[in-house]
């Protein structure tokens, strides 16, 4: 009885020490995440020197080269053109043209200054 008491009890004092050596390990790793690792450093280099400038302008401001592409598109010569967004970032413009469709929905379309669609 005695020595499967002892056997019990080592069996219990190993596994006890397997799993308080497991929650050290895996306090400290979340310790260095949480502060080595942190993901500020990334965000705040994500968007580092990029500055973006968003003016609102009117559909008449638009460059010649978007205006052809959107009065020779089958799909939006005939919407309404509601907003008008000129995006400039770095040396690139873009101009995000917001459309009223014949059923109430905004249909935002996304051009470079050639006129290219970026985003529909």
């Amino acid at each position: 009885m005695r020595r499967k008491l002892t056997a019990k009890a080592r069996v219990g004092g190993i596994s006890l020490l397997v799993i308080f050596g497991l929650l050290v390990y895996y306090g400290t790793r979340v310790e260095k995440i949480g502060s080595e690792y942190d993901n500020h450093f990334f965000q705040s280099n994500v968007s580092a020197g990029i500055e973006i400038d968003t003016v609102s302008i009117m559909a008449t401001e638009l460059p010649s080269n978007v205006k052809q592409v959107i009065q020779t598109d089958s799909l939006f010569n005939d919407l309404k053109i509601t907003a008008v967004k000129k995006i400039s970032r770095k040396d690139n413009e873009y101009y995000d043209v917001s459309f009223l469709d014949t059923d109430d929905f905004s249909i935002m379309v996304m051009y470079d200054k050639n006129g290219g669609v970026i985003r529909q």
